[in-house]
C-alpha cells in the first residue's frame, strides 16, 4: 500500500510538472531512494542501448496497454502506467537520458555510498558536512587572532555570557529606549504647546490694543491711520499706494 502511495504521488508531480528537469529530478531522487526497483529501461522492456525509435516505439505500446480508460479499477496498472510515462519522460530527451544513464553507472560502482542522499565514495571520516558561518565549525586555526580582542566587540567583555545574561541586556536597552523616547515626546510636546499659548497671548494683546485705539481715536481717524500706516508700508516695499475714494 506505501509503494502505491508513493508512486501515485511521484507520478502526480511528473505528468503536472511542465519542466523537464525537475521531473528528472524527482525520478533521480525516487530511484535513488528506491534502488532495489526496475529502471527506467527495465521498465520500458529495453537495454540501456536502444535507441530513440525503440524507445518511443515500446513507450506508445505500453501506454495503450496500461492506459487507465482501458483498465479502470486496476491500481497495479495505473502504477505501471505511471512508471512508464516517466520512463519515457526521461529517456526520450537525450540530455536527461544522459544524466540518468551516468548516475546510473555510478550507483553501480561498488566502491559508491550514500551519505545524507549524497552518492559519493570519499571515505566516510572525511565525508563531513559543517556550514563556517556557525561558531562551531569555524576554522579554530584562526582562533589566535582573536585572543586579545573582546568576545562581543565591546570593552571589558572578553568571554561569552550566558544567553539569560543578553536576554537581560536586551530587555533594559528597550526599556531605557523607550523611557528616552518618552522623554524626547514629552519635551516637544510642551514646547510646542507653549509656543502656541505664547503666540495666542501675543495677538490677543495686539488685537485689544487695536480695540482701545480705534475706540479712543473714533472711526474716521482710526480709519486715516491705518491708511497711513499701509501706504506707508507699501512705498517701503516699492508697491502702488492706495487711491483715494
Amino acid at each position: 500500500m506505501q509503494r502505491s502511495v508513493e508512486y501515485a504521488t511521484l507520478g502526480r508531480r511528473l505528468l503536472m510538472s511542465g519542466c523537464a528537469w525537475m521531473r528528472y529530478q524527482a525520478a533521480l531522487q525516487f530511484c535513488t531512494a528506491r534502488g532495489a526497483y526496475q529502471n527506467h529501461y527495465e521498465t520500458l522492456g529495453l537495454s540501456e542501448e536502444c535507441t530513440a525509435t525503440d524507445i518511443k516505439d515500446s513507450f506508445i505500446k505500453l501506454s495503450k496497454e496500461l492506459h487507465p480508460d482501458k483498465n479502470p479499477g486496476s491500481p497495479e496498472l495505473h502504477k505501471q502506467f505511471v512508471a512508464v510515462n516517466e520512463a519515457y519522460s526521461i529517456l526520450s530527451r537525450p540530455h536527461l537520458r544522459q544524466n540518468y544513464d551516468l548516475e546510473l553507472k555510478i550507483g553501480r560502482r561498488p566502491d559508491m555510498y550514500d551519505h545524507g542522499g549524497i552518492r559519493t565514495n570519499a571515505p566516510q571520516r572525511n565525508v563531513v558536512y559543517g556550514d563556517s558561518s556557525f561558531w562551531e565549525n569555524r576554522d579554530r586555526g584562526e582562533d589566535h587572532r582573536y585572543e586579545e580582542r573582546p568576545y562581543y566587540g565591546v570593552r571589558g567583555i572578553n568571554k561569552k555570557l550566558p544567553n539569560s545574561y543578553i536576554a537581560a541586556g536586551v530587555v533594559m536597552f528597550m526599556l531605557l529606549g523607550a523611557a528616552i523616547h518618552f522623554l524626547i515626546a514629552k519635551v516637544s510636546t510642551d514646547y510646542v504647546l507653549e509656543q502656541l499659548n505664547r503666540r495666542d497671548q501675543e495677538a490677543s494683546r495686539h488685537h485689544f490694543l487695536a480695540r482701545e485705539r480705534a475706540k479712543a481715536n473714533g472711526t474716521e481717524l482710526q480709519v486715516a491711520l491705518i491708511r497711513e500706516h499701509i501706504e506707508a508700508n507699501n512705498r517701503r516695499r516699492g508697491r502702488p499706494t492706495i487711491p483715494n475714494e
